[in-house]
């Protein structure tokens, strides 16, 4: 295919079993302000009515490519396929159930090109399907709001936060000369895949003026990535983290990186495992207290100086081996937070009840107003009344009264 031929941006999309968010999430992407793109949509072996969403897309809108797998490969092959027959001038990720400002590709492919970035970051913020919106804090930490032309992740080592694979836009063939994939069967592949591009490129741009939404799903999710509890989940993620370290060890020059990425293992990605022991089984404690904690305890002092003071207790509990202390904390924590979103939902209730009242109220008083207004009326009329028959009672008024009867 020609240069000429190939679409502007290649967004490529797995799909696994969101049949109740596909819809709104693929409007965000017919609707975009650039049309030139394809949509590279691989069903996952969906069990649910996800493949007849596509297939309606699809006959609608020649720009969707549907590939169908005969099993679940999960999220990494997925992309790793999409990949293979992406065409586009620039390469996009997309997840099945977020959404997407409506004019992010083309801002994203304008500003790109202006500058000619490798790779292009944006913003994203976390959303439920209340409505409730929140930071993202992966991208609060990594994308401040201020706008970088050109830089890279030695100037900005804020990007060893921004570990996910769909806020980044890609120049196609940067990607294809360094042949980036996805670590197959593997959760939270985003990590390493993102640390591959931003230690092989000198040119990466950040744009906060775009925003991806990425969706908190609720308990009966199937989204991997949410159950952090699984112990197949933790063995992922210390390949993942592993391997991460590696791509910055394997260049002298990205030696400077461990620290900050120390600091974001020790904030998040630890802490994140730590508290979940109150709930987790007996291979997913031992990890903990085995492997994971030889690792932390390795890391240098500094890496702890950016936690808070209850984050470090938890630390303190976990390196001391006081397990029944700590799972008896990281639970009360998170019933408080339960108890803490209950109380915020009946204050929220709450207000929406009195708002509701106070409308009430008001066009009670606006009522009250006319109610007003129509009994002043019905005075006057009174008044007047009375003083028609004081003068029927004179003479003079008896007399006109029976002069107009008789005329009449």
């Amino acid at each position: 295919m020609s240069s000429d031929e190939r679409p502007l941006v290649s967004i490529i999309l797995p799909v696994f079993n969101t049949e109740q968010y596909l819809k709104e999430s693929l409007d965000c992407l017919v609707n975009q302000t650039l049309e030139d793109i394809e949509v590279i949509c691989i069903n996952d072996a969906s069990t649910d009515g996800c493949p007849e969403i596509l297939e309606e897309y699809a006959s609608k809108d020649s720009r969707f490519k549907i590939l169908n797998n005969e099993a679940s490969l999960g999220p990494s092959i997925c992309r790793n396929k999409g990949l293979e027959i992406a065409s586009g001038e620039y390469i996009v990720f997309y997840d099945s159930d977020d959404k997407i400002d409506l004019d992010a590709y083309e801002k994203l492919y304008n500003f790109s090109k202006e500058n000619d970035n490798d790779v292009v970051v944006f913003n994203a913020i976390r959303f439920n399907d209340n409505g409730y919106e929140s930071p993202s804090v992966l991208h609060s930490k990594s994308i401040t709001g201020e706008t970088f032309t050109n830089t890279n992740i030695l100037e900005h080592n804020e990007l060893v936060y921004d570990t996910t694979s769909w806020n980044k836009f890609i120049k196609g063939d940067f990607f294809r000369k360094h042949n980036f994939t996805f670590a197959e069967g593997r959760v939270y592949q985003d990590i390493l895949f993102s640390m591959q591009l931003f230690c092989s490129t000198d040119s990466v741009g950040i744009l906060p003026d775009v925003t991806y939404y990425w969706r908190i799903r609720g308990k009966t999710s199937n989204s991997i990535t949410q159950k952090v509890f699984n112990t197949k989940n933790l063995h992922d993620r210390i390949f993942i983290i592993s391997n991460t370290i590696n791509v910055i060890k394997s260049n002298e020059k990205y030696h400077e990186l461990l620290d900050p990425l120390y600091v974001k293992l020790i904030e998040i990605d630890a802490l994140q495992f730590i508290r979940e022991l109150d709930r987790c089984d007996d291979e997913f404690r031992q990890i903990m207290f085995g492997k994971v904690k030889s690792f932390v305890e390795s890391l240098p002092d500094s890496a702890f100086n950016t936690i808070d003071d209850l984050d470090m207790v938890k630390y303190d509990l976990y390196l001391n081996d006081c397990q029944d202390s700590l799972k008896a904390l990281v639970a009360k924590e998170r019933q408080d937070k339960i108890d803490n979103r209950k109380k915020k939902s009946e204050i929220n209730r709450l207000k929406k009840k009195n708002k509701r009242l106070d409308k009430k109220v008001q066009n009670m008083k606006k009522r009250n107003e006319k109610l007003k207004t129509k009994n002043k009326n019905l005075k006057n009329t009174n008044e007047k009344l009375y003083q028609d028959l004081d003068y029927l009672k004179t003479p003079s008024g008896w007399m006109k009264y029976h002069i107009k009867k008789i005329t009449k």
